[in-house]
């Protein structure tokens, strides 16, 4: 199963995302959650100490190929998806993997 949560700035899909996978990896699912925003807070939302999750490193930009298959854009991973998780992924309390999509890597200028 795959679930894709989106919506507007400040509209809780970081604390839905982290409480479904919570919930979700309780009753017994595997579970890997992805991170996309580029200010992430997930980790610290599945129970990772931010230190920890700070610490951590976010998937490179060459881990994805994008390709046309039946006319249509997909993405596919150029590692095996283990090889991504045991590289980039970190283990959140109840056994979440979590992977990182982008960090902000300094304070910008508004």
């Amino acid at each position: 199963m795959k679930i894709g949560v989106a919506g507007k700035g400040g509209s809780g899909k970081t604390t839905i995302s982290g409480t479904l996978a919570r919930a979700m990896a309780e009753m017994g699912e595997p579970m890997i959650a992805i991170d996309v925003d580029p200010n992430p807070n997930l980790g610290p939302t599945l129970g990772i100490e931010k230190a920890a999750f700070d610490a951590g490193v976010a998937l490179p930009h060459d881990i994805l190929d994008h390709r046309t298959v039946d006319g249509s854009q997909v993405a596919v991973l150029t590692r095996p998806l283990d090889e991504v998780l045991d590289t980039y992924g970190m283990t959140a309390p109840a056994g979440i993997r979590l992977l990182t999509m982008g960090k902000a890597e300094k304070a910008g200028g508004g």
